[in-house]
């Protein structure tokens, strides 16, 4: 309980601060700073109230203190990231626009450019929602979002087809869901809160007899991998493979209790993992070998495994700086083939320098989201945005390699350019959620924050 004096004095604090969700945690961390300076009073042989008066006293004028806690905790929207994302949608309004223009849409459904307005406004309201949110919220949750995103490839799995799960009348991609379900989810676990209130799960503590939270982690992101490994989309294991070791690494490095040796340990194992997986792969799925030569040699596999490749390669090869391919034929061929070549069919309509302005575009999309995790005080935010980050870029990289014959033959898609109506949706609500980080990003005060605004006042 505030003794009244310090209550009155946090309170006239309180009113200047116009972001009433900070308010609880800002009274906490000034009402700590001031007990400790009135137990070193007390120390010194003040009695109580005395050394609460003097506490206080020190601290500066309430209504100083908090116009300068005001400016420091406004929130702020991040219009970089925004801008940048905007422009991202505008080159998805251009596949949009390839898509309908070149008839390759179902003669009973709306035109492509259409749905891509109506699914973007949903979507966009959806991050509304998400923005105005508070992502801490998000983090007693881990449990019931790793549940959710397991029962999701789980359906997909026994009802669904390859890796879509029917809803209706519509397939919908089931890891386009569960990848960002279980990177949030897990990084509540990497939260020691979290972890043991997921843990305490009494069948779990039957099945799991181990102390060490790290193993615990470990067997969680194992789990989920295994069951996205029941699907087709052997793209969606290799992005949640590397999110989870990126995650467990930056939680270590951030907590300072384990040193580099310990993150390069982890690495060398996930290496050594992954190269036995390959072998295994290699010996035991021999058709995989084509798959990967049909990347370096399409012409030998142009009836099956290298005709998407080699269609790409004749684009590449016939684009100009601002005009088409010579085969424009191919480029809607690529569309009706999926959501993921969006990036040659750009080029084929449009050129090399549109073409490379979407990759310019993802790149500083990519960066900007990197350098937003530096800038985030709380563990838990910093620890989503690197997770949701890793998501994006990986996938984005992927696609690129993909789509200029540098990569594997696979599912993955660039963020907000990708045409596919739930990954517009699912990304504009995920970011909704980054920017609520982004804007609470000063929430959290340290130490010599406080220090200083007293010594200011």
């Amino acid at each position: 309980m505030f003794h009244l004096q310090i209550k009155e004095y946090l309170n006239e604090i309180c009113e200047q601060i116009k972001y009433k969700p900070v308010r609880k945690e800002i009274a906490k961390e000034i009402e700590d700073h001031i007990n400790d300076i009135k137990e070193d009073l007390k120390n010194n042989g003040e009695d109580e109230e005395k050394a609460e008066i003097k506490a206080i006293s020190q601290m500066g004028n309430a209504k100083e203190i908090g116009k300068k806690l005001n400016k420091i905790h406004k929130p702020k929207l991040d219009w970089k990231l925004l801008i940048i994302i905007l422009v991202l949608i505008f080159f998805g309004f251009l596949v949009s626009f390839i898509k309908t223009i070149n008839n390759t849409f179902e003669a009973n459904e709306l035109n492509f450019m259409t749905r891509y307005i109506l699914v973007t406004l949903f979507g966009t309201i959806l991050g509304i929602v998400a923005y105005f949110g508070n992502y801490k919220k998000v983090q007693k949750y881990s449990y019931l979002l790793y549940i959710i995103a397991s029962g999701i490839i789980i359906y997909t799995f026994l009802f669904g087809y390859l890796s879509y799960m029917k809803i209706g009348n519509r397939y919908i991609s089931a890891t386009i869901i569960a990848i960002p379900l279980y990177i949030i989810s897990f990084v509540g676990f990497l939260m020691e809160k979290s972890t043991k209130n997921f843990l305490e799960i009494k069948i779990l503590n039957k099945l799991i007899k181990v102390k060490d939270n790290l193993i615990k982690l470990l067997l969680l992101a194992m789990i989920s991998i295994v069951l996205i490994g029941m699907l087709p989309s052997k793209a969606s294991v290799i992005i949640l493979t590397l999110n989870y070791l990126i995650l467990l690494s930056a939680k270590m490095i951030l907590t300072q209790k384990n040193n580099i040796k310990t993150v390069l340990k982890l690495w060398g194992i996930a290496l050594i993992l992954g190269i036995s997986f390959v072998i295994c792969i290699l010996v035991f799925a021999p058709y995989q070998v084509e798959r990967i030569d049909a990347i370096f040699n399409p012409e030998k596999y142009a009836q099956d495994e290298g005709w998407l490749a080699l269609n790409r390669k004749m684009i590449i090869n016939s684009a100009q700086a601002f005009g088409g391919a010579e085969d424009m034929g191919n480029a809607n061929v690529l569309l009706d083939e999926g959501d993921n070549y969006a990036l040659v069919s750009v080029l084929a309509h449009y050129g090399w320098v549109i073409s490379s302005a979407m990759v310019i575009a993802i790149i500083l999309f990519s960066c900007k989201l990197i350098l937003d995790a530096v800038k985030i005080k709380d563990e838990y935010g910093k620890l989503l945005i690197i997770g949701i980050s890793t998501m994006f870029i990986l996938e984005s990289i992927l696609n690129i390699l993909m789509n200029f014959n540098l990569g594997i033959e696979a599912d993955f898609s660039i963020p907000f350019i990708s045409y596919g109506e739930i990954n517009m949706i699912v990304n504009l609500a995920i970011l909704g959620f980054l920017l609520s980080i982004y804007k609470r990003k000063d929430i959290y005060m340290y130490e010599c924050e406080r220090e200083n605004i007293a010594s200011d006042c």
